[in-house]
């Protein structure tokens, strides 16, 4: 499944291994002392062998709770961030929004209160007075026009924010949803690793059962089955640590977007 360099160590019985119990390890150590040198050597080989398998399994796996973790923190931080987005951008439009208005308020009041008092000229039939406030409203009204076409073009530039945050919130949840099909695949090789554990495990036992008849011949044929099998179980966790490196990538690639925005 994978290649990976096999070191071989000293051949002595006390050589890295598969873990046996005590009345295995007895009948592998057995089978050991009555093994001719040659045969010997093949064996302490191969169950070396097994153990830098299992030694293996073992690193990738710490390697994957190690990276995993880091992933999951960092999901929960782009999560953050991406609803953040521009939101110190889009509270300063609205400040501005609302300092405009409040700057115009006492202008717009005046104008409210001049078209008042022109229609209470009007209702009394004084031209002289409604000469006059129409004088003073015609003064404003230009002021006034400018006054409620720079409050619109505020809240126009504050709508276009809004409005450009959400198109970039979708697309950075997009990108973020990128790593949904490699989930699902590091979902897939848990199960095979599952499944590779298994055999592992079974290959062990015949390994024991066979160290215990203490035939070196067949000792041997369970250990290279056993190193088989620990060889395809370190390759699923290398395969799992692979996609989540894969999911690693996909976030860092979030976190340059993120970057890009508040430059």
């Amino acid at each position: 499944m994978f290649s990976m360099s096999v070191i071989y160590y000293s051949s002595t019985a006390e050589g890295a291994g598969p873990e046996l119990g005590v009345t295995a390890q007895k009948a592998w150590e057995s089978v050991l002392s009555k093994a001719d040198s040659q045969t010997k050597l093949s064996l302490q080989r191969a169950y070396e062998n097994v153990g830098n398998w299992t030694t293996q399994e073992q690193s990738w796996e710490q390697k994957t709770k190690t990276l995993h973790a880091a992933n999951t923190s960092e999901l929960a931080r782009l999560r953050v961030e991406i609803r953040q987005t521009d939101d110190a951008k889009i509270a300063g439009l609205a400040e501005k929004v609302k300092q405009t208005e409040a700057r115009y308020e006492p202008l717009f009041a005046l104008y409210s209160s001049v078209n008042k008092q022109l229609d209470a000229a009007k209702a009394i039939k004084n031209k002289e007075w409604s000469a006059a406030i129409r004088t003073q409203a015609d003064t404003l009204k230009p002021v006034v026009q400018l006054a409620r076409e720079d409050i619109r073009f505020k809240k126009k530039e504050l709508a276009e924010a809004r409005k450009r945050k959400s198109t970039e919130v979708k697309r950075l949840r997009t990108l973020l949803a990128g790593v949904d099909p490699v989930k699902k695949q590091i979902q897939t090789g848990k199960k095979q690793a599952s499944l590779s554990r298994e055999r592992y495990s079974n290959a062990l036992q015949q390994f024991k059962q066979s160290a215990k008849l203490g035939q070196s011949s067949r000792v041997l044929s369970s250990l290279n089955s056993l190193a088989a099998a620990a060889e395809k179980w370190a390759g699923s966790k290398q395969h799992i640590y692979t996609l989540e490196q894969k999911v690693s990538a996909t976030y860092a690639n979030v976190r340059q977007e993120l970057a890009k925005r508040s430059k």
